[in-house]
């Protein structure tokens, strides 16, 4: 009703609809949403693109960072608090805390900018963490005060009860002397009444003698009186069984019974006799009745039976009892016999039996009765005389015991007076042993006290030190933190006048000594960097999230925590349902393993968002449900990630903590271990006596408080009377004592222990040192993770595989020799080839840098220059003509070294001539420099630096050939495993291995280590495919089936092969989850898990960390290729060959290593990349022993080699043609019958280099061939030593540029960053700057082709117009995106995710996408593009102002597409000469004119320029090919006649063939093959990789 009033007043119809837009109109007026975004990453950027609304539909506010003032202010509302609750003095210094509180803030921003640099950590402070600095400073400060005041309170209490103890002491001296004299009269009194009662007590003692004689008898008289009782009571006994038998059988008889038996008219013989015996008994008769008067004895049953009860049986007349007796002698009298008879007759039969059986019993006892009687009166005259005797005694004994009552009373005086003498003796003494015992106490509590007084103003700058150092340190490694705290923020509050003690550790603020002790007990190692960590993970109010990846802390706590610590992963089942229970129950919960995002659910939970509901119940909300929380909830989180990148929301939530293990620690740790391995009882005594003296310490502490606690807790009137106390304190002070002394005893024996373990120091040291190498490669490549657990596990096996020696010195050379090959190898075996110089370099500049090797002296400049290279830019170069201007830069660099000022001088003025040749040479690093700057050769060092400078090129070459020989046993570290197949390095890991270790082979293009496998497993295992070995290709739906595969090995040992792991990344992690239970279940100790893939950002830390990491790429180095190469044959394989098949072998050896090696010339090697493996020269090898084993012809037949090499074995990689034809010329100089005696290894070098061909020998022989081989050169390959300059100056740009990011370095040069503009400024002006270069650029090619008639379009015009069409769809495009993005800059158009690209690569000088596509083939960068597209236009604009006519000469590099030019000179030939165009091909014919010498065109083809020589160069004078000049990669060619003609098989040795590409990176840029004269062989230029480049700007 109200609604729909309200709608009709505001003017909408009464109806549904009317209604619903009233309602949608009034929640689109008030309704408000607030839409918060990160500031960090993409995220926003993308989302506000993909969705324009939330820009143009919103009020965007921009929360930037809070500046001082604002900090300032904030600060200062929340600390009035304190001001107004007496924590604080007064404003001033409130101003001053406030204002150091901004200052930390602000320090952070720099110090994060500073990080990120330096060390490549992301770290953030929001406002929120200036909020928690507040919150908790106030806390703390309140707490701490707090606790000093409590502290000063409780010693002062203590201090006043010794005072008040020590006034005691004099009273209870003059209290003592009176009460000895009280005690005195006491004794005197005491003596006369214990004489008194010793009268009275004689004479009570006769008269107890005389009642005691008489007791006696009358003792006697009633034993005698008890027997006789006795003796009576007895036999009567045996007469009662017999009584009560009887009245039995009475009781059983009735009136029925009775009638019934009287009823008998002839009775059975025995009942008459039963009658008989009643008779005799009851009534006496004489004689035997009959049945008639036993009837009648009967007749009235009732009066029978009484008759019958009431017969006692006492007496009975003796002729009575013989008639009697006769009856019942008879056989039938008894009850058994006659209840068959009668039952009544039986009962009376029973009845007669017994009641005579009692008269006989009672006929003897009657006369012991009456003497029983007589000597009961005896004894009773006998009791009533005693009773008379002892009432007399009686009253004797009460006056005596009066007597004694004052008797003990006196005494009881006298001790009373006595015992308070010694009570206050005893308090006495107790006072004194407690002033006396406290006296240094006394002394220390007292300065104490004054101290705590002086330390309650100071806690304010304590405190605000502490707080900072908990809010804001703790992502920060130990460097930032000592800046940060020592350097910043402790001179900040000093400058500010705030009270704070000097030098003060904000360690001692939050945490003990105790604690620290506590805290390493419990396993936290003991550098200062672990302390702090744990000072904050303790004192934080926000959840700690650790960053932890060698699970230093994370052990720490969950050994700190014990059984009390639930524990899980984000991986687990149901993990929100045991958060939930853990907050619910106010359970200490640990997530592990946390990535780099924590899940969106727990949000309320790491920001705290507890509501209160009522009073005490607490309720947060978690995925939209409440459930109650429990305020003792505690959470720990913990990251494995070496360097995550959190959002500062979770910066903000958590408390950052940076548990990474440090040098020092680390350092200390390895220690530990190999002294725990070399002499395993010094480190058991040295970890005893560390735990030993933690205990102390904490023992101490809590003595101290023990001591302190008692003693102010106790009542001062009453402390001298509470003896338990004061024994309780000395035994306390004793303990303390004690343990004091037992601490300067173990203090004197860790100094004995430290001292022996120092030797091996450097052992740990150099762990340490590698550790730290190695966990820094990650940042080359994600693969490369090593995990502190598996670096120990190898460094226990150098350790082990040491070689012993009593030296201790030469013992730990050795040790320090094998660890760093151990890990090194182990390490190395993982890596990729290219970036195994970076890690062996990493090693010797470490030890370099050390002290550690002894070659040279290091030098920080020497050393900053090698990595850097910094260069004066813009200097004039008077070497021009043979030495780059980038080099001159270096050049005049390197002169402000020290020893290097007069360099640049001697090479431009003293002698330049000398120092081309030395620039000219092929491996300058091993020729001498000019004049006197030969002595660097003493120095190799230094000799780097001119490299670096002059010869970039031979950099990498030179930086190995240092190494191996400034590093110690440097050629074994470069050339590791050089000589060992993969199946020798495969074995050799699988030895380190464990159920627990996999074996991880990191793939590369032609490695297939399965093969490897499964032949290392016949020969170990006798593997046998899905029996013990299961190998599963991973892809869709292989999951079940390698988990199933993986448990059956778990159980049962066998071997499980998981390839390609990287297809599967989200099931990695269950993978990683299930190799953890293994590892916690024991797998069987023959299991073994063998895993590949790809480099994979999503393969999970956790799986590479604890594998064993293989690479299966061929070495680097033609030397390091060959040995690999001819180690795949064992030596008892060759040797069994023979000659021919050896020096064949070899040969093919060379030539695989030369296939494998060849890829790194780039586009000049192949035109495509192979992967070439070690398989294919296996099975070249098979086939050859195949072919030759046994073959009884003495010919070899080359041709079918040849043709299976390259064409089948190799030639089945190979996809370009023009490769294809390199590996055949090889193969044709290779395989061929010289090779039987001595050939040339090195193919036409012309002298230059040479290494002939071993001659067919044993094993060794081959392998000291190999060891004489030269130097590396391109020569090698057949190609010119230029070939080499461009992938080695590359190589060693990338290889410095890694070097100097995993040192932390930055690049070199400057700038004044002010003047730098962002990079969409630079876009901005980028754009403009094109658009003004092609905005009018059109060729009007509609109006050209209407301007000429068909029979004036020839193949050329239309070539043009072609051309002109592409140009125009390629400026189209420029000038509408370039358009659309200028749009986008003024805020016009909303930026798409096109207009960003298009942005972003103007800035970074790249083309973009659709450029690339509608444009020419081009590799040069954007700004050599432009110009490149405005000569293009130039030769179009010239042709289209005279269409008609062609240029004289044309530049067939400027045009989209020269195969249409070249096709139009076949079209004009064929239309010509009447020919078959698909049977044409076009020749080409050098001429020796410049563009500007033709002056007409060709008149059977088209002149063409544009065309640059790579890999040769071109001989005007001899008109033919020729040798490079040294550094000219490329030469331009004179024009060139392109004609068309037939094409022939004829093969003119003198020319050769010359591919022709679009760009230097040739394929798939093919245009057409040229023929150019040559006076060498041709197969020379194909191995050369000579080319023809059309444009070569960029290559």
């Amino acid at each position: 009703g109200s609604i729909r009033n309200a709608a009709k007043a505001a003017g909408y119809s009464d109806d549904r609809d009317g209604l619903f837009g009233f309602f949608i109109d009034k929640v689109r007026k008030n309704l408000h949403y607030i839409l918060c975004h990160s500031p960090v990453g993409d995220a926003f950027r993308i989302r506000g693109r993909k969705f324009p609304a939330l820009i143009s539909c919103s009020v965007v506010d921009e929360f930037m960072a809070w500046p001082r003032d604002a900090l300032d202010g904030v600060a200062r509302k929340y600390l009035i608090d304190l001001l107004t609750g007496g924590n604080l003095p007064d404003e001033d210094m409130l101003a001053a805390v406030a204002a150091n509180m901004a200052e930390v803030h602000l320090s952070i921003d720099a110090a994060n900018k500073q990080y990120l640099a330096e060390e490549r950590r992301y770290n953030y402070t929001t406002p929120k963490s200036f909020l928690e600095l507040i919150s908790f400073y106030m806390k703390m400060l309140c707490n701490k005060q707090s606790t000093v005041s409590a502290n000063c309170e409780r010693l002062e209490r203590g201090l006043a009860i010794m005072e008040q103890v020590q006034e005691k002491v004099n009273g209870l001296k003059e209290d003592l002397k009176i009460m000895m004299i009280q005690v005195e009269e006491k004794k005197a009194a005491t003596g006369v009444l214990i004489e008194e009662v010793s009268k009275a007590s004689a004479i009570a003692q006769e008269e107890k003698e005389k009642a005691a004689v008489t007791a006696a008898e009358t003792t006697v008289v009633a034993q005698n009186a008890a027997e006789l009782k006795a003796q009576a009571d007895g036999e009567l006994a045996e007469a009662k069984p017999a009584m009560e038998a009887a009245a039995e059988a009475v009781n059983c008889l009735d009136k029925a019974s009775i009638g019934e038996l009287k009823g008998f008219g002839k009775p059975p013989p025995e009942c008459v006799d039963v009658c008989a015996a009643c008779s005799y008994l009851l009534f006496n008769t004489k004689k035997k009745i009959d049945w008639k008067a036993a009837q009648g004895m009967m007749k009235d049953p009732n009066g029978f039976l009484q008759t019958v009860l009431a017969f006692e049986g006492k007496e009975i007349p003796d002729q009575i009892l013989k008639e009697v007796d006769a009856l019942l002698a008879l056989p039938f009298f008894n009850y058994e016999t006659m209840k068959g008879k009668s039952f009544a007759a039986a009962n009376l039969a029973n009845w007669a039996i017994n009641i005579v059986k009692f008269h006989k019993i009672y006929v003897k006892v009657a006369p012991l009765m009456e003497k029983v009687a007589q000597a009961t009166k005896e004894k009773d005259e006998a009791e009533a005389a005693l009773d008379i005797v002892m009432k007399q005694v009686a009253e004797i004994e009460a006056q005596c015991a009066e007597l004694d009552s004052k008797l003990q009373g006196a005494i009881a005086e006298k001790e009373r007076v006595e015992a308070q003498a010694a009570a206050c003796l005893e308090k006495l003494s107790l006072a004194e042993r407690l002033v006396n015992g406290l006296a240094d106490e006394y002394k220390r509590w007292t300065q104490t006290v004054s101290d705590l007084k002086d330390l309650q103003i100071k806690l304010i700058g304590n405190c605000l030190l502490s707080s900072a150092f908990v809010g804001y340190v703790s992502p920060f490694s130990m460097k930032f933190r000592n800046q940060l705290w020592r350097d910043a923020w402790t001179s900040d509050i000093g400058q500010r006048a705030i009270p704070m003690t000097a030098g003060i550790d904000p360690l001692k603020i939050l945490a003990t000594e105790a604690d620290i002790a506590g805290w390493q007990n419990e396993g936290l190692p003991s550098d200062r960097i672990s302390v702090e960590n744990a000072s904050v993970v303790t004192s934080c109010s926000r959840w700690p999230l650790m960053i932890d990846p060698q699970l230093q802390g994370v052990k720490w706590i969950k050994q700190r925590l014990g059984e009390d610590l639930n524990v899980l992963q984000f991986t687990m089942n149901n993990w929100l349902q045991k958060v939930i229970f853990s907050i619910q129950m106010g359970g200490q919960l640990l997530i592990e393993s946390v990535g780099a995002e924590i899940d969106a659910i727990l949000e309320p939970v790491l920001s705290q968002a507890v509501i209160k509901r009522g009073r005490t119940a607490l309720i947060i909300k978690i995925g939209g449900e409440e459930i109650d929380y429990d305020p003792k909830f505690q959470l720990y989180l913990q990251s494995k990630l070496p360097n995550p990148h959190y959002r500062p929301e979770i910066a903000a939530q958590c408390t950052i903590i940076n548990f990474i293990v440090t040098p020092e620690g680390l350092e200390d740790q390895i220690l530990a271990m190999v002294v725990n391995v070399e002499k395993p009882e010094l480190e058991q005594k040295k970890q005893e006596l560390v735990r030993q003296q933690n205990d102390f310490k904490v023992t101490l502490s809590q003595l101290e408080d023990d001591l302190l606690s008692q003693l102010s807790a106790a009542d001062p009137a009453t402390i001298l009377d509470n003896i338990p106390l004061i024994e309780g304190l000395e035994k306390t002070k004793a303990t303390s004592k004690e343990i004091a002394e037992q601490v300067a005893a173990a203090q004197k024996t860790e100094i004995e222990i430290n001292t022996s373990r120092e030797a091996y120091r450097p052992v740990a040291a150099e762990g340490s040192t590698l550790f730290f190498l190695i966990i820094q490669l990650c940042f080359i490549e994600h693969m490369y993770q090593y995990s502190l657990e598996s670096f120990v596990s190898f460094l226990y096996k150098a350790i082990e595989r040491t070689e012993p020696t009593d030296d201790l010195a030469e013992r730990s050379k050795r040790l320090i020799s094998m660890i760093r090959m151990t890990i090194f190898r182990w390490v190395n075996r993982g890596l990729f080839e290219s970036h195994k110089l970076i890690f062996c370099s990493m090693l010797t500049f470490k030890l370099f840098q050390t002290g550690k090797l002894t070659t040279e002296e290091y030098n920080g400049a020497y050393f900053n220059f090698l990595l850097r290279a910094p260069s004066v830019l813009g200097a004039e170069n008077p070497l021009a003509d043979w030495l780059p201007s980038k080099c001159w830069g270096l050049v005049l660099k390197l002169c402000e070294l020290e020893n290097f000022e007069n360099f640049g001088t001697n090479m431009e003025k003293d002698a330049p001539s000398r120092f081309k040749e030395w620039f000219n040479e092929m491996t300058p690093e091993s020729v001498k420099l000019p004049l006197d700057w030969k002595r660097l050769d003493s120095v190799p060092f230094q000799k780097l630096l001119v490299i670096r400078c002059l010869r970039p090129d031979r950099m990498c070459g030179a930086l190995a050939e240092w190494i191996r020989t400034a590093l110690p046993n440097g050629r074994d570290y470069m050339d590791c495993d050089g000589s060992s197949s993969f199946r020798q390095i495969l074995q050799n890991s699988f030895e380190d291995s464990t159920s627990t270790t996999p074996i991880f082979f990191i793939l590369s293009p032609g490695a297939d280590p399965v093969k490897e496998v499964e032949a290392m497993g016949r020969q170990l295992i006798n593997l046998q495919l899905n029996t013990n070995y299961w190998n599963v290709a991973m892809g869709q739906g292989q999951d079940v089936i390698a988990m199933a595969k993986l448990d059956i090995g778990h159980r049962e040992g066998h071997w499980v092969m998981l390839q390609n792991i990287h297809l599967m990344p989200k099931w990695c992690i269950e993978l990683e989850k299930r190799l953890d239970v293994f590892a916690v279940e024991n797998s069987h100790p023959d299991f073994r898990v063998f895993l590949s893939a790809d480099p994979s950002n999503g393969i999970p830390i956790g799986i590479l960390e604890r594998s064993i990491k293989l690479t299966n790429e061929p070495p680097q180095g033609m030397l390091a290729n060959l040995r690999r190469s001819f180690a795949l044959f064992s030596k008892e394989d060759f040797e069994d060959r023979d000659a021919k098949v050896k020096s064949i072998l070899f040969a093919l050896c060379h030539w695989h290593a030369l296939m494998l090696e060849r890829k790194k010339f780039g586009p000049m090697g192949y035109n495509m990349k192979y992967p070439f493996s070690a398989g294919d020269l296996r099975d070249s090898a098979q086939v050859l022993y195949n072919y030759l084993e046994g073959s009884s012809s003495v010919k070899i037949p080359w041709d079918d080699l040849r043709y299976i090499f390259g064409d089948i074995m190799y030639g089945g990689h190979i996809v370009d043609d023009w490769d294809r034809v390199m590996c055949s010329k090889y193969l044709l100089y290779f395989m061929r019958d010289e090779l039987l005696d001595e050939i040339e290894m090195i193919p036409y070098a012309d002298g230059k280099l040479s290494w002939p061909s071993p001659q067919p020998g044993p094993h060794e022989k081959y392998l000291e061939h190999i060891e004489t081989m030269p130097p590396e050169s391109p020569l090698f390959f057949g190609m010119h030593p230029n070939a080499e300059i461009n992938f080695r100056t590359v190589q060693c740009d990338q290889t410095f540029d890694m070097l100097m990011t995993l040192t932390g370095g930055s690049g070199g040069g400057g700038g004044d960053d002010e003047n730098v503009q962002s990079p969409m400024a630079v876009a901005e002006a980028t754009c403009a700057e094109i658009l003004e270069e092609v905005q009018e650029k059109k060729f009007a090619t509609d109006d050209v082709s209407r301007s000429m008639s068909d029979e004036e379009k020839g193949p050329y015009q239309f070539v043009f117009l072609q051309e002109c069409e592409y140009m125009n769809g390629l400026v189209y495009e420029m000038v509408r995106g370039l358009q659309e993005l200028q749009l986008g800059f003024k805020g016009e158009l909303t930026m798409s995710e096109v207009m960003e690209d298009l942005a972003n690569c103007l800035y970074a000088e790249k083309l973009p996408m659709w450029w690339v596509k509608l444009g020419f083939a081009s590799t040069r960068p954007l700004k050599s593009w432009r110009v490149n597209l405005q000569d293009r236009c130039a030769q179009l604009d010239d042709w289209i102002n005279d269409p008609l006519n062609i240029p004289k000469v044309v530049d067939i590099s400027r045009l989209f597409n020269p195969q249409s030019f070249l096709t139009a000179i076949k079209q004009l030939c064929c239309q010509n000469q009447g020919l078959e165009l698909d049977k044409l091909q076009v020749f080409t014919e050098v001429t020796k004119k410049e563009p500007k010498q033709v002056e007409a065109p060709s008149k059977d083809g088209a002149f063409c320029m544009g065309m640059w020589l790579e890999g040769a160069r071109w001989d005007p004078t001899a008109n033919s090919l020729e040798d490079s000049r040294p550094k000219e990669m490329f030469t331009e060619m004179p024009v060139i006649n392109c004609k068309a003609g037939m094409q022939t098989d004829k093969v003119d040795k003198n020319q050769y063939i010359c591919p022709t590409y679009c760009v230097p990176i040739r394929r798939p840029y093919f245009v057409f093959p040229a023929q150019l004269r040559t006076k060498a062989i041709a197969d020379k230029w194909v191995l050369a990789g000579v080319a023809m480049i059309l444009d070569v700007g960029g290559g």
